[in-house]
């Protein structure tokens, strides 16, 4: 099925739309300061579990023969993320835990 160049635009288009709104509403919006700080606290987590949700399964399923790889580095990401440390310094980790239990 052959997609119309007038319809991959329009999707474009939309999905900017979409993505955009959620960003600038705060800006527009004078009620943003009377959210209690509990729910602003729990926003400010929401982009770290999408990129989780997005991130996990392929952590997974990207060393099908050693598919503890990826586990294993994910958890040391969220060991080090844990006990508060950079995020330069959990990705490192990460990578290199990952790395050394490919190589064993």
């Amino acid at each position: 099925m052959e997609t119309e160049p007038k319809s991959i635009l329009l999707i474009v288009f939309v999905a900017a739309i979409a993505t955009m709104i959620p960003r600038f509403l705060p800006y527009f919006s004078k009620s943003i300061n009377k959210i209690p700080q509990s729910i602003k606290d729990k926003l400010e987590l929401l982009p770290v579990a999408a990129l989780g949700a997005l991130i996990f399964p392929f952590a997974i399923l990207d060393f099908p023969t050693v598919w503890y790889a990826g586990l294993c580095g994910v958890g040391a990401a969220f060991f080090l993320g844990y006990l508060k440390q950079s995020m330069i310094v959990s990705i490192i980790a990460s990578i290199i835990v990952t790395y050394t239990v490919l190589v064993i």
